[in-house]
């Protein structure tokens, strides 16, 4: 007697879906590491004593800003701050044990993520030489499907280039895309690219600066796979930006 067959049997073709990652901020911490480096050596080299107050100006700022608020014009003038920016980069390039800091549930999120069939850019604006230095000290350089570094883009965050870049690359719709981001900037350009973002948040972290994100964490292990499903299904309202 034959059966009938005529029910579709054709097998579900897997979603496609991605996470974008940033590096500072999101898998390791240099921010306060970065101030207690130039805290450090200000006054062991030239009797500078930064106060851990002047940690404000440091905050999702870039060396050269940081210095023109905390130094004062003959400070500038007696310290060469390019080398010792320069110095502090060599430092944690070749000692991330010493001045660089983990952030919890890198590697148990990234294994949770690829198990769960998402894709994985890592879209950083550090330099590229940088970049290698700490996807090898956390041994994460293999979960990445794409990685780009300061070198890969023409134009910087709040600019939303470099997340549209993974995307091509990763070939996954933007709407399938979610970033994890720290910084008010980055946070910005996940938003630019139409993209949902998360932010986590530090202690540390100035009021307002997660306030474009959809979904704002404390730790990485915040983030599930219920979470991310969620934001995929769009059961988690994503506002317009403003």
């Amino acid at each position: 007697m034959k059966t009938n067959k005529s029910k579709n049997t054709r097998k579900r073709i897997p979603e496609v879906k991605a996470v974008l990652f940033d590096l500072d901020g999101v898998l390791i911490e240099t921010e306060k590491e970065t101030f207690r480096f130039y805290q450090k050596y200000l006054k062991a080299h030239h009797g500078i004593v930064l106060p851990d107050s002047a940690f404000v100006y440091k905050i999702g700022r870039k060396s050269v800003d940081f210095w023109s608020d905390v130094l004062t014009k003959e400070q500038q003038n007696s310290v060469d701050v390019k080398k010792l920016t320069f110095l502090k980069r060599q430092m944690f390039i070749e000692h991330p044990e010493k001045y660089v800091k983990k952030i919890p549930g890198v590697k148990k999120l990234l294994k949770m993520l690829k198990a769960s069939g998402y894709k994985l850019a890592l879209t950083t604006q550090n330099e590229k030489e940088m970049m290698d230095s700490m996807l090898g000290w956390l041994s994460i350089r293999e979960f990445f499907d794409v990685i780009l570094s300061l070198q890969d883009i023409s134009q910087k965050k709040p600019n939303p280039e470099i997340y549209l870049k993974a995307a091509s690359l990763l070939n996954v719709p933007i709407k399938k895309c979610i970033v994890v981001e720290d910084s008010f900037d980055g946070i910005l350009a996940a938003r630019r690219a139409r993209m949902t973002c998360i932010a986590l948040q530090h202690p540390y972290s100035p009021p307002g600066n997660a306030k474009h994100a959809h979904v704002i964490v404390k730790k990485l292990s915040y983030i599930t796979k219920s979470l991310l499903e969620n934001i995929i299904k769009k059961k988690i309202k994503t506002r317009p930006l403003s």
